[in-house]
């Protein structure tokens, strides 16, 4: 037997009542008052911390329990009568996995949807804000990164010009313009920004006497451009802006944070794999092999090494933390897939 506060549901006064079991009901006996309830219509809300119970019948009002470990002892012949889900939220092994269900669906949503929502938002994106996020972008490397380009106006004419002789894949889509930049902290890089501007360093054009190579680092980047990496990028490091951008239409966040972003993007091997195949497709079309990206990323992997141990020696140009390995890994994988046997 325990107490209750019974509220008949027709005035907004309580009166104290004693609960018992009587076989199947619940009795209910106050002063000048008894009540029978069978247990099969009795709703029993379910336990939250020390919040007080109700138990309800229709037509007749409720009763209020704050004694919970009373109503426990009280209520424990009904505890068949619990559902399935009741027996699961109450149950510790339920709990725990419960808990792991949410974390594999964290995971899940992170590694797969997060990367596949990025893409195909970044499929759809408008030029427009293409170009705001690239502008926006350069103009931050300018101020703080880079300097103008020591090349001559025409050598890098001629890159231009030779570049533009290549003839486009079939499915290329977005324009493309080249312009040249110097950093000697950052040394030889190339990067693509997402409305088809091609960065190209003055350190990474001057590493190799071969134009062609350098034309396979452009094409290489060019894939970049035509699969949204950069755009991709960003999406993916800001959850906020891919929601926003994906229901809202809202992407002023987006271009809020896509430069330092962008300017510190580290493509994944697929997005490599990717870029390689635009670029081994494109080399091909011209009658060009795609050993002449590989033999380019060997060279950058000799500079960066012996930029490395120059660091390691107190070189003030050590470092490089911005160099075309860094953004590229040169996979021993991505050369043998470029140049098999090479």
């Amino acid at each position: 037997m325990l107490q209750a506060r019974y509220f008949d549901g027709k005035t907004a006064a309580a009166q104290t009542v004693d609960l018992e079991l009587d076989g199947r009901d619940l009795l209910l006996r106050g002063e000048g008052f008894e009540s029978r309830w069978p247990l099969a219509g009795v709703r029993i809300s379910e336990r939250l911390g020390n919040t007080p119970r109700l138990l309800a019948f229709a037509g007749q009002g409720h009763c209020e329990v704050s004694d919970q470990q009373a109503l426990d002892r009280l209520l424990a012949p009904l505890a068949m009568r619990r559902t399935w889900l009741e027996r699961m939220q109450h149950g510790l092994h339920w709990a725990l996995f419960a808990a792991l269900l949410v974390a594999l669906f964290f995971y899940a949503g992170y590694r797969y949807f997060l990367p596949w929502g990025a893409e195909a938002l970044a499929m759809r994106m408008p030029e427009a804000v293409l170009e705001k996020a690239s502008s926006a972008t350069l103009e931050t490397l300018d101020r703080f990164g880079l300097k103008p380009s020591k090349l001559t106006a025409d050598r890098q004419q001629r890159l231009r010009d030779a570049y533009a002789r290549l003839k486009p894949l079939p499915d290329t889509r977005l324009p493309y313009r080249i312009v040249f930049r110097s950093s000697p902290e950052i040394g030889a890089n190339a990067f693509a920004l997402p409305d088809g501007t091609i960065v190209m360093m003055d350190d990474l054009v001057e590493l190799t006497r071969d134009d062609d190579e350098i034309l396979a680092v452009l094409a290489h980047e060019r894939g970049h451009v035509e699969r949204r990496h950069a755009m991709r990028l960003a999406l993916q490091s800001s959850v906020v802006g891919l929601v926003l951008a994906w229901y809202v239409g809202d992407v002023s966040s987006l271009l809020a944070t896509a430069p330092a972003i962008i300017a510190q993007a580290k493509y994944s091997r697929d997005m490599e794999r990717e870029a390689d195949d635009y670029a081994g497709r494109t080399l091909k079309l011209n009658n060009l092999s795609p050993c002449l990206l590989a033999s380019m990323l060997r060279k950058l992997e000799a500079d960066h090494r012996r930029k490395y141990r120059g660091a390691q020696g107190g070189d003030a140009r050590g470092g490089h933390e911005l160099d075309y390995l860094s953004s590229h890994p040169a996979t021993p994988e991505r050369m043998a897939r470029l140049c098999p046997g090479g």
